[in-house]
């Protein structure tokens, strides 16, 4: 099995989102995958023009030629793919927008429906499965109402939704003692998404943990 991730975060590797794709990621290797991880922040994407040359003069092949002609690459050899973002203003950040727009020589100019839904086809049977890995700053699960729906197009596997995310990167012991504890659940999701294709209730309950009362985060976060 091959688990790939692409990181919106404008921090790159040193975001808190990255912990936990590292984490989950870390899991997938325990059980036996391989696994690369893209920060998205370190390309040259440049965005969508909307022309559709990718469907009707040069199928599948994007005008542009940038970065984004080897993260095609990538996001087609994943059995897995990993789409990870902090949220900004309630959505993904520009950066994985962006790239998610750019996977449109994927498509074909064909129109499916299911139950009511209408959508593109693929211009070759996706294989693919899909998990969502958001991490926001505030507490509460409100903010990940509109990253939801989006996800929700590519119907994940598996989604991991982390808020009162600052204290990922917290240096306090008391913090970290605990943010490890939920790290831990996420390197165990990995595992078994790698080992059995599935995670079972009690991991996602884990990775479900608060890591702090809304009270003391507040004062955490000096607001």
């Amino acid at each position: 099995m091959k688990m790939i991730a692409f990181n919106g975060s404008p921090a790159g590797k040193d975001s808190a989102t990255n912990r936990i794709i590292e984490a989950f990621l870390s899991g997938a290797e325990r059980a036996g995958a391989q696994t690369e991880n893209y920060q998205l922040c370190d390309y040259a994407i440049s965005q969508c023009r909307g022309c559709f040359a990718c469907w009707f003069q040069s199928p599948g092949v994007c005008v542009m030629q940038d970065d984004m002609k080897q993260l095609l690459r990538a996001y087609q050899s994943a059995d897995v793919v990993c789409f990870g973002s902090p949220v900004y203003s309630w959505n993904v950040t520009a950066l994985l927008k962006n790239f998610v727009d750019r996977l449109i020589p994927l498509k074909s100019p064909l129109i499916t429906e299911s139950s009511g839904n209408f959508d593109m086809a693929d211009a070759k049977q996706r294989v693919q499965r899909y998990v969502a890995i958001a991490n926001c700053g505030f507490p509460g699960e409100n903010n990940f109402s509109i990253i939801k729906a989006a996800f929700s197009c590519c119907n994940p596997a598996l989604e991991i939704y982390r808020n009162c995310g600052k204290l990922l990167k917290s240096k306090q012991p008391s913090v970290q003692t605990v943010v490890g504890e939920y790290l831990q659940a996420v390197e165990t999701a990995g595992y078994e998404m790698a080992a059995t294709g599935q995670v079972c209730e009690e991991t996602k309950q884990r990775m479900s943990m608060p890591l702090m009362s809304v009270q003391d985060y507040v004062k955490f976060l000096g607001m």
